[in-house]
């Protein structure tokens, strides 16, 4: 017999760890620039995000894929997300591949987005 489960997307993934480990999650991807092949473009990106994101994150950035970053207090995933993910508005006219889907993530909800 086959038996079926509901699935879960990645924020309701994030909600129920979340509320186990009582932490926040940044969680940030870029769906254009994992697809885009210019790497003239891709170098630009991270070249722009160098200049304020720490090299560890910049890494994580550079690998292509949806990420998660754990943190203790609202405060600081906050925080950090806003400094590190720009909105849409404050890049102007750059394209679309410089933009970062970046969220917080909580037992309750996003609470932030940029």
């Amino acid at each position: 017999m086959i038996e079926s489960f509901i699935t879960k997307d990645i924020f309701d993934l994030l909600y129920d760890s979340a509320e186990h480990n009582n932490c926040y999650y940044v969680y940030f991807e870029n769906r254009s620039l994992s697809v885009c092949d210019d790497d003239s473009l891709k170098n630009a990106v991270y070249s722009y995000y160098e200049e304020f994101v720490p090299e560890e994150v910049l890494l994580m950035m550079k690998s292509g894929t949806e990420k998660i970053i754990k943190f203790m207090s609202v405060d600081s995933a906050t925080m950090n997300a806003s400094a590190w993910f720009p909105t849409k508005e404050q890049l102007g006219d750059l394209p679309d591949e410089y933009y970062f889907n970046c969220y917080v993530v909580d037992a309750q909800g996003v609470s932030y987005r940029n």
